[in-house]
């Protein structure tokens, strides 16, 4: 357990939210990073932090800043989020394309690709990603 003071965890987490969005940006590509990525994540973050807003400002007034943190949670978001971005699509058109990010740099650079994970198992990775989040700020809030 890791015990900290509320604004650093809401001062964290806001520039994690403002880096992971261009992460999603940048490693997907055409309607893909508009929907999924942009649209879907951006919403989760903007409404995550709002509301880890909300609980430190209540906390505050209530004398309360002081959370503790189960420092089990930091790996499983961490690694979940690694995977979707390194594996992240993109659109080849109207289609989804074949590969992820990762994969598809590795071949640009004539690297041997070994590990293609399909669509639906970045998006379910995508959506754990955000359940083990919201369960993280959840125990913080």
């Amino acid at each position: 357990m890791i015990t900290t003071n509320i604004w650093l965890v809401f001062s964290v987490y806001l520039i994690y939210a403002l880096i992971s969005i261009p992460l999603f940006f940048i490693t997907s590509g055409g309607w893909m990073s508009i929907f999924f990525y942009i649209a879907f994540a951006g919403l989760f973050y903007t409404t995550t932090t709002i509301f880890l807003f909300f609980s430190a400002t209540a906390r505050t007034a209530k004398r309360r800043t002081k959370v503790k943190i189960k420092g089990s949670f930091l790996p499983k978001i961490i690694g979940l989020q690694t995977f979707v971005i390194l594996f992240n699509y993109g659109t080849c058109g109207d289609t989804i394309c074949y590969q992820g990010f990762l994969p598809n740099l590795l071949e640009e650079a004539s690297f041997p690709v070994i590990f293609t994970p399909p669509f639906i198992v970045v998006l379910l990775a995508l959506l754990l990603y955000l359940a083990f989040l919201s369960m993280f700020l959840l125990d913080v809030a």
